[in-house]
Parts: C-alpha cells; sequence; structure tokens
C-alpha cells in the first residue's frame, strides 16, 4: 500500500481540513506515497450521515490502487442489473446486465458509512493518529514558505500544504477566494433506507432502478449493512418552497408520499415503508476560476459541488485525491507548483461533470414523460445502449492514477 517517496516529498507536512470521504481519500493517497499529513475534523466524532451511494469504476480505481479492493468488495453489492422504468406504468428499460452489456461500468453499491470506515482503517494503518476531532478551522495564514490552520479551540498547526476538503461550506474556500453562496436549484432531495424484510419479494432482485417522470425521479438499489439486506431510497422532486442547505432534515413519510402522489405502487410501497427518512435543498455553487492560492487548495464539494444526478460527488472527490497525491509528490520541491498542476489536471473535468450533472434533472424530468405514447419515445430516445454509452462512458474511463500531471 505504500511506496517509496520522490525526493524531498517524504520532508512535506500536509494540512487536510474535513475528514470526509473525500478527505480521508486525500490522506490515503498522501500516505502510501510516504507523504506526511494530519487530518482535522471538525466534528467531535467520526461519522458519515447520508443513505447510499454508487462508487463507480472511475473512483474506485484510485482506491483500489491502494490495495483496497478486498475491504470494499467485502462492503459492497454489484447490481446484476441497471434499470429504467416510467413513473406511473413501471414500464421498463435495461441499460446493461452484469457480464453482459458494460458490466465492466457496474457501479459498488454501498453506504456512505461502509466506504466512510475504510477509509478510515485504512488512513489509522498508514499513521495512527493521524485523525484529530473537535478541530474546527476558523482560516489560515501563509507566511515564509509555511501554512498555519487556526482552530476555534486556540490551537493551530502548522505544515507546508493545507487542503480544503471541508464541504459545501469550506471555511478555507470562504477565507482564500471570499464567499461563495449556493444557488438554489429548486428541487428537494429524500433519502432513506428499508429493510428489505418489508418489501414484497420482487423487490428483492440485485437491480439498481431509476424511476423517471415529468418533475420528479427516484434511485432505488439494494445495499446490505450488518448483515442486514436494505433497499436504498432517493427522491428527488422539483419544489420551490423548501431552502435548506442541509442533509440531516428529517421529513415524514406522509409528505414524501404527496411528493410522489400518483407513481407506481412499488414506488408508493417503498416510501411507506422507509426509515429516517431525510431531506434537503439541492444546492450548487457556480465553479470556481481557480482552487489553489500558493500552497492552499480545494478538494471535492470545497471547490465543485454537484447535485447527485450522474451519482458522481464521491467519485471526483476520490479523483482529485488521487491526482492531488501525484501531484504532491512529483513536485515535491514546488508545493505552490504541485497545487497549481493539480489545479490544471482537474478543473476542465469537474467543471464538465458538475455541468453534465446539472443537465441530467431536465433528462430525468421531462413534460414527455407525463403521457404513455410520448414517454415510451422519450425512453427509447434517452436511454438506449447508445445513448447510456455517450452519456456515461466518458465519465468511467476517465483514470486517475494515470492522467498527465
Amino acid at each position: 500500500m505504500s511506496k517509496t517517496p520522490a525526493p524531498n516529498a517524504s520532508a512535506l507536512r500536509v494540512l487536510i481540513a474535513g475528514a470526509g470521504i473525500g478527505g480521508l481519500a486525500a490522506a490515503a493517497c498522501l500516505l502510501s506515497r510516504g507523504i506526511d499529513c494530519e487530518v482535522y475534523e471538525q466534528a467531535p466524532e467520526l461519522k458519515e450521515v447520508g443513505a447510499g451511494l454508487w462508487l463507480s469504476v472511475n473512483g474506485a480505481r484510485v482506491l483500489f490502487a491502494l490495495g483496497l479492493e478486498p475491504a470494499i468488495r467485502a462492503s459492497t453489492i454489484e447490481a446484476d442489473e441497471r434499470a429504467v422504468r416510467l413513473w406511473d406504468s413501471g414500464r421498463k428499460w435495461t441499460l446493461y446486465k452484469r457480464g453482459v452489456s458494460s458490466g465492466a461500468h457496474a457501479p459498488f453499491i454501498m453506504l456512505r458509512a461502509q466506504l466512510h470506515r475504510v477509509l478510515i482503517d485504512a488512513v489509522e494503518r498508514l499513521k495512527p493518529g493521524v485523525i484529530q476531532l473537535n478541530k474546527r478551522c476558523t482560516g489560515f495564514s501563509q507566511q515564509d514558505g509555511k501554512v498555519r490552520m487556526e482552530f476555534a479551540d486556540g490551537t493551530s498547526a502548522e505544515g507546508d500544504v493545507l487542503v480544503g476538503a471541508d464541504g459545501l461550506h469550506s471555511k478555507i474556500r470562504e477565507k482564500a477566494f471570499g464567499d461563495t453562496p449556493g444557488r438554489f436549484t429548486n428541487a428537494l432531495a429524500w433519502r432513506g433506507l428499508v429493510p428489505m424484510e418489508r418489501l414484497k419479494p420482487h423487490h428483492r432482485a440485485l437491480t439498481a432502478t431509476t424511476w423517471v417522470g415529468p418533475t420528479a425521479h427516484v434511485t432505488v438499489y439494494p445495499a446490505r449493512f450488518a448483515e442486514q439486506d436494505l433497499m436504498t431510497f432517493s427522491g428527488q422532486v422539483e419544489r420551490s418552497d423548501w431552502r435548506l442547505e442541509s442533509w440531516n432534515e428529517k421529513g415524514s413519510v406522509p409528505e414524501c408520499v404527496n411528493d410522489f402522489a400518483g407513481w407506481h405502487p412499488d414506488v408508493v410501497e417503498i416510501i411507506e415503508n422507509t426509515e429516517s427518512l431525510h431531506k434537503w435543498g439541492l444546492f450548487v455553487r457556480d465553479p470556481l476560476p481557480r482552487w489553489s492560492l500558493e500552497r492552499v487548495t480545494l478538494l471535492g464539494d470545497a471547490c465543485h459541488s454537484m447535485v447527485p444526478y450522474l451519482g458522481q460527488g464521491v467519485n471526483m472527490a476520490i479523483e482529485d485525491a488521487g491526482v492531488l497525491a501525484r501531484c504532491v509528490e512529483k513536485y515535491a520541491a514546488d508545493p505552490a507548483l504541485a497545487l497549481q498542476k493539480y489545479q490544471d489536471a482537474r478543473l476542465e473535468r469537474t467543471t464538465k461533470v458538475a455541468a453534465r450533472s446539472a443537465g441530467m434533472q431536465h433528462t430525468f424530468h421531462n413534460p414527455a414523460l407525463a403521457e404513455p405514447e410520448s414517454a415510451a419515445k422519450y425512453a427509447e430516445a434517452q436511454w438506449n445502449p447508445a445513448s447510456a454509452k455517450a452519456r456515461y462512458d466518458w465519465i468511467y474511463e476517465y483514470d486517475a492514477t494515470q492522467v498527465p500531471v
């Protein structure tokens, strides 16, 4: 899992703000290359929120290169089939079946908490005690070739590079580039988990399904946690009356059912049996023209927030981590140049993925889906094999372990 560092790389110390998936992936990639780092997390405990996620092949490549493939495979379910269904009739289009068509691009399905734990264990093996809790960053300063982080408890930390992996409300981004308020997308997201035994048997197939409709869509797929089979539910609906940018706001089953009134009984059944429903307004921030300021840079949601319609938020952060570590190692003698190279390698791709993710709202939600005849024609045009390949393959074929830096 580790390798001999490049000259001068082992002398560097990288400070990482945030112990989410992106920050921990960055720490694992750096430590595996012999580059020292510390991770500072504002929360009092390591706890990842959120339900399911798709670790697609482009993100998996980075983690597999760290030797984490066995741990990831032990925590995931690989769907046998990926399908799109119409919101009211349930008519189905199969995008791929494992081992038959595009199976190499099938995602690894897991809960956020599972991937978070895999990364915690990885960084702790490489450097015990690398994660420090109750460290809320309030700002930073740069002087004499060093970066100093300031914390709310009055302490500070000094290093050669600072990485802001501190999410949508990044304090590092605010200090470096000013306030960048979120822009509401007029869409609300629901998420939750359903114990599989509560559902009718036909729900138990290993199928990842997206139900598409005129003003909303739902994605459901199986997951497994602590030997319990679960259904992950994620629903996005166009609503302009909700403006809270929070992942942890609890919602009620009746409100969620109302948002999907008239949808197929399978969707309603899943919602009615969902535990711990949460909702949040989907916000994005306009792409930054730059991420790096001398020896300070950003990673993941801190610099390229995106809506979840392509399932790429986590995967982009993992790609960032892999490219960042390669740049820090290659340009260790000049950390500011290393961060510029990292930005140059990532800015165009993440901006494009974020834009395509936003555009998918109008693919999943479309007026043509309101009527059976137009819905069938629309679905056949949007989700035939050629359309699906053009939409996704350019994302999955990117290799963050090999792209030029």
